[in-house]
């Protein structure tokens, strides 16, 4: 599972991995429930092997089988022009590994100073 901040990263991401020939799905606000549901039911019996979602799944989702997780973007709230923390979706989104007694992995990407003070 793969946890970015825009949509249009997602559409991005999507694109350069499919390109590479990784099965890979995305989960992005904006779609309607049906869409959603039936592209959860597909990763969780493993019709693809990655799903690209924005902070719209990281709370809420089940599938035991989740042993990655990756931010390709540090979750941040902006405020007044400032980039601060946001611990609540970083937990929310690393809880989605290592779920139900299970090992997992999460890894956060930072690619510049920002990034970096974000997550100290």
């Amino acid at each position: 599972m793969i946890f970015v901040n825009k949509k249009e990263t997602a559409e991005k991401l999507l694109s350069f991995l499919t390109e590479k020939g990784i099965k890979t799905k995305m989960l992005i606000g904006g779609m309607d429930l049906p869409e959603r549901d039936r592209i959860i039911d597909e990763y969780r019996q493993l019709d693809f092997t990655s799903l690209i979602s924005t902070n719209v799944l990281a709370r809420g989702i089940d599938v035991p089988e989740v042993d990655l997780v990756v931010n390709y973007d540090v979750p941040f709230i902006s405020q007044f022009g400032y980039k601060n923390p946001d611990f609540a979706n970083y937990i929310h989104r690393v809880g989605r590994t290592g779920r139900f007694g299970t090992d997992g992995l999460a890894l956060t990407i930072t690619t510049e100073d920002t990034e970096n003070d974000i997550m100290d």
